[in-house]
């Protein structure tokens, strides 16, 4: 009784061992991106293949009004997929109580290049030697490109500008229409 006792626990004991030990033999390859967004800033949506991923971050924090997008961009079926997710500190005093907005995917129609010609013509922002601000980081697989601002002015148009630039991609998203200004009267 001992020993077939004995005998079924060492059974059980190296069937778990061989079973945990056994590796497949199934090699994946890693995926190694083409695609070089400081060579490519013009065209890049239409290099990517449906493995690569780019990754875009607005930075749209300006005193204490905290507010970062991302921008993923994907291919499926040769389509070129734009996701988006917006967070922001709706507390004003730099709380960080994040509140978050996934907005729907969109199936982005880029024939021309169009959602590159934002980036593209402020691509100059690449060489500013800042240590301060950005508006804008794009990543992928090989390389990252970030985009600097010089001073509050420069930002803020900046910010106005990707209202305008993202209002093409969701026209009655209401996270892209500037606060309007209301100016006071002339008091005599």
């Amino acid at each position: 009784m001992k020993k077939s006792l004995k005998l079924k626990f060492s059974l059980i004991i190296l069937a778990s061992v061989l079973l945990t030990n056994c590796k497949s033999e199934k090699k994946t390859e890693n995926y190694i991106s083409e695609l070089n967004l400081a060579e490519n800033i013009s065209d890049f949506t239409s290099r990517m293949t449906e493995k690569d991923t780019v990754r875009i971050t607005a930075n749209l924090t300006m005193e204490y009004w905290v507010r970062i997008d991302e921008l993923i961009l994907t291919k499926k079926n040769n389509a070129l997929i734009l996701q988006t997710t917006i967070k922001e500190d709706t507390t004003y005093e730099l709380k960080y109580q994040m509140r978050k907005n996934t907005l729907a995917k969109l199936e982005i129609k880029n024939p021309n290049n169009e959602f590159e010609h934002h980036f593209l013509t402020n691509f100059r922002r690449t060489k500013i030697d800042s240590n301060g601000d950005w508006i804008y980081r794009i990543i992928n697989q090989k390389d990252t490109l970030k985009f600097h601002t010089v001073g509050l002015g420069d930002k803020g148009g900046c910010v106005r500008k990707y209202f305008e630039f993202m209002s093409k991609y969701y026209p009655n998203e209401k996270e892209f229409k500037p606060i309007e200004v209301i100016e006071n009267e002339k008091i005599e």
